[in-house]
């Protein structure tokens, strides 16, 4: 793809679009309130949080992409002198809320761009993702992968999402249990990702029956 066309998760260089795959801070470096290098598309959910978490930043600015949707943009070519046609087709990463890839069609081939994603293989949500991406190629294959690949590694082997989270809520309703032994306060559970809490407001009593 032609330099200058288009940025994802890079917000300090000249291009005409630019794509945020989500919110996590090591994907929005160089994002500011102040920000104004041009349109910055992204999903809804990363749509709605971007201006808590950047006060100030210039709304007009944000191109909303419904996921599992294709959008056609039309951008100039400085090396044709022309407009070229750009595909992209927003496919859900299922990494944190909002997180999505981008497939880019055009001339150039195919670029899909993953940011952060968890596709298991018994996860209806990543099934959808691959079956978007599959009718979004028609058959192409893709030309150029930009893989996110932190975990990327036989030494990471991580249990499934649902795994996970029932053993969070488990640990939450054992500590909710014993602290509403000794008091009638409401509890404020945290998890702390990249210096980023993610909270979960728990409403007491009957501590029991806590759910996540």
């Amino acid at each position: 793809m032609e330099k200058g066309l288009i940025s994802v998760d890079r917000w300090g260089q000249e291009s005409q679009a630019y794509f945020l795959t989500h919110l996590h801070a090591d994907h929005t470096k160089g994002l500011s309130p102040q920000w104004c290098r041009g349109p910055l598309f992204c999903s809804p959910i990363s749509a709605h949080l971007l201006p808590s978490k950047f006060p100030g930043f210039d709304p007009s600015l944000i191109r909303v992409l419904d996921v599992g949707s294709t959008q056609c943009l039309s951008l100039h070519s400085h090396t044709a002198g022309s407009q070229v046609r750009v595909v992209v087709t927003t496919i859900d990463a299922h990494h944190c809320p909002g997180a999505v890839m981008y497939l880019f069609r055009g001339e150039f081939g195919c670029v899909l761009y993953t940011g952060d994603f968890r596709w298991e293989l018994r996860s209806k949500r990543a099934m959808m993702g691959k079956k978007t991406l599959l009718e979004a190629l028609q058959g192409d294959k893709v030309d150029a992968l930009y893989l996110d690949n932190t975990y990327c590694h036989p030494s990471f082997s991580f249990p499934p999402r649902e795994v996970v989270a029932e053993q969070v809520c488990l640990c939450f309703r054992v500590s909710i249990f014993f602290i509403g032994s000794h008091t009638s306060y409401e509890c404020l559970c945290t998890i702390g990702m990249y210096g980023s809490p993610k909270k979960m407001w728990v409403q007491e009593p009957p501590f029991l029956n806590f759910t996540c």
